[in-house]
């Protein structure tokens, strides 16, 4: 990731040296990507200290606890005129601890007759998945300040919500035997963070940007679990993992600048956007019709998505879903050219997935209906589509497949194992 990451920021800064202007102002900055590396404090408390097979005994295998470890960020977001943008990040912090220790091998009489040592590792990861209001403060400091005082730096407030996948893997290796035990627990966290940057290459259409990054996040899991069971220590003690804590951080973002285009004269009736999670649970690719353009009341419109991932981001899932929804935009000034609309939807999905966890792999195949309702910002010619969305899913129809047994019934497609999900959807994309 970070050598692919590397090359894409050599391949914009040489684009950015071509295309360097000294005597034109730069525009203003509307879409961005980052990627920073940096410092993260947990807060993991002593989870090191119960080690394996839940018999959890605490004799401190590990003699030091779990605070501190490296993570790694990018971002996507997009700013409007007055200085408030929004944008989606994915950040992954891991860290793992070893210890050897002495297996004896006695006679019958109890003397040793050899010993091997074996390896135990206990590493600790999450993967979060963020959305994040952002707002330009260097633009209300030279606004109050009637000067530019801030002039080529960026001072942004960001602050979201997250979704968190942790895992903690439990492994010991010896030429005996090996062990291994797999956790996993999603929750529901929040973020804020403190960025400022400075523009060390510019040109006519884009940037790159040197930048630190401060901040807050809040990550706490219930008790981690198996497929199989709840992690609990001698019955009583839930085991937890917590990253929740201070980092700090380096990064290089990139800023597309923005010119102003000649606007097409046809109305944009396709959209093609990106869903985070939303109606298909993790996510989909989306292309959307609107069948009435020009009504300046109700529009309609229909919509078909389809997404694949194997192992990625959650390493033992593969997972496949088609999203087919019908959507009605309502202008909020009834006017064909206001791109802010309220937006209802009723849609239906087809749902796969598979786990590698688990040998044989176990299958399970869901259609369920979900509702949906919020905010959308449709560009009426070509331009931005976003979307804010309450998206609760509803019980449908599951079908398990395991050992060659399988069964259909009818529940719930959430991994909250809840009979009706309240789900959140955002989108980004670009009508045409």
């Amino acid at each position: 990731m970070l050598k692919i990451t590397t090359f894409l920021f050599l391949l914009f800064s040489i684009q950015i040296l071509n295309a360097q202007a000294t005597n034109e102002k730069t525009k203003i900055s509307r879409f961005s990507t980052s990627y920073s590396i940096g410092y993260q404090h947990l807060r993991m408390g002593d989870i090191n200290r119960y080690y394996l097979d839940t018999f959890a005994i605490p004799n401190n295998l590990f003699s030091q606890n779990i605070r501190h470890s490296m993570y790694r960020n990018m971002e996507l977001s997009y700013r409007f005129n007055n200085g408030i943008g929004f944008g989606f990040s994915l950040k992954t912090n891991e860290q793992s601890i070893q210890h050897d220790s002495p297996i004896y091998f006695m006679d019958e009489l109890g003397n040793i007759t050899d010993t091997i040592f074996s390896n135990n590792q206990l590493t600790v990861r999450n993967n979060s998945f963020g959305i994040f209001a952002r707002m330009d403060c260097g633009k209300l400091i030279d606004h109050y300040s009637k000067s530019p005082v801030m002039k080529d730096w960026q001072l942004h407030l960001m602050a979201g919500a997250t979704l968190n996948t942790m895992y903690v893997n439990l492994s010991t290796n010896s030429s005996v035997y090996n062990h291994e035990y797999r956790y996993f627990q999603p929750s529901i966290g929040w973020n804020t963070q403190v960025k400022i940057s400075y523009p060390i290459i510019r040109g006519k259409a884009s940037q790159l940007r040197l930048g630190l990054t401060l901040g807050y996040q809040y990550a706490k899991t219930k008790q981690l679990r198996t497929d199989a069971a709840d992690w609990i220590v001698l019955g009583q003690y839930p085991i937890t993992a917590d990253f929740s804590g201070f980092n700090a951080g380096l990064g290089l973002s990139y800023q597309i600048n923005h010119e102003r285009k000649k606007v097409p004269s046809a109305p944009s009736k396709s959209a093609l956007y990106l869903d985070i999670f939303g109606q298909s649970t993790y996510g989909s690719l989306v292309y959307e019709r609107i069948l009435n353009v020009e009504s300046t009341r109700i529009q309609h419109a229909v919509s078909l998505g389809f997404m694949r991932l194997n192992r990625i981001p959650w390493d033992y899932l593969g997972v496949v879903s088609i999203p087919i929804a019908y959507n009605a935009y309502f202008d909020f000034n009834r006017t064909k050219n206001s791109p802010s609309k309220l937006e209802l939807g009723f849609g239906i999905t087809a749902l796969g997935i598979s786990q590698f966890d688990i040998i044989p792999n176990r299958k399970e195949q869901y259609l369920y209906p979900s509702l949906r309702i919020g905010y959308c910002y449709h560009s009426y010619r070509s331009g931005l589509l976003f979307k804010a969305t309450f998206t609760p899913l509803l019980p449908g129809f599951v079908r398990n497949e395991y050992s060659g047994i399988h069964y259909t019934n009818f529940g719930s497609a959430s991994f909250f194992d809840r009979p009706v999900m309240p789900w959140i959807g955002l989108s980004i994309g670009k009508t045409f």
